[in-house]
Parts: C-alpha cells; structure tokens; sequence
C-alpha cells in the first residue's frame, strides 16, 4: 500500500513538473521509469501510473483554463470538432494516460524475477 501512494505521487509530481517545461509525451518515459523501479505488479503499476498522469492532465488543462480566461479552450474544441468545450478535459487525460500507463506496464514487465519467483512459475 504504501509502495502504491509512493509511485503514485512520485509520477504525479513528476508528470506536473515535466508538462510546465517539456513535451506533454515525455510523461511515456515517467511511465517507464517508474515500470522498472516499481515494487507493485505490473498490472497494478499500469494503472497508477496511469491514473496519476491523468489526474495530472486534468490539473494541467484547468490550470491553462483558468489562465488563459477560458478564451482557448472553446477554440479548441471547435478545432477538433468536439461537441462542447468540456470534452476536452476528458480527452487531455486519456491521451496522456493510456501511453504512459502502457510503457509502465512494460516496464514492469521488463524487471528482472527473483529465482524463487521463476522456480515458482515453473512448478520446481
């Protein structure tokens, strides 16, 4: 549990301070990284790490909302022919999201087993 609320903030924190500086698809490698340091399962890794970079992207897009007087977000949405400008914020969240909770899950699965976990998938 507490290796859960660790990665989960550690990826938040480092997803919100990536996106105020660097490409929002630089989260993918925050995902990774934390794949491959990761005590959890790779299953449950994936889905913190991509939960936090959505709870991220959602900060970000309110953040951009909130200071750019609500001017950008509808233009947007009308770029991107969007049936409102609220879906945005869904949209930020699972374009950052899904990405970065794949290469997490990859990067689980890339972790070195112990012995006694490979002894134990074969049945020795």
């Amino acid at each position: 549990m507490r290796a859960s609320v660790g990665l989960f903030v550690g990826v938040l924190v480092s997803a919100l301070g990536l996106q105020l500086f660097a490409p929002w698809w630089l989260v993918v490698g925050v995902g990774l990284a934390a794949g491959l340091v990761s005590p959890c399962s790779p299953g449950r890794t994936g889905l913190l790490v991509a939960g936090a970079v959505a709870l991220g992207g959602l900060g970000m897009a309110g953040y951009v909302a909130l200071t750019t007087s609500t001017v950008l977000l509808p233009r947007v949405a009308t770029l991107l022919q969007l049936p409102a400008p609220w879906t945005l914020y869904p949209l930020t969240a699972l374009v950052g999201a899904l990405p970065a909770g794949l290469a997490a899950l990859g990067g689980a699965l890339l972790q070195p087993r112990s012995r006694t976990t490979q002894e134990e998938a074969h049945g020795s």
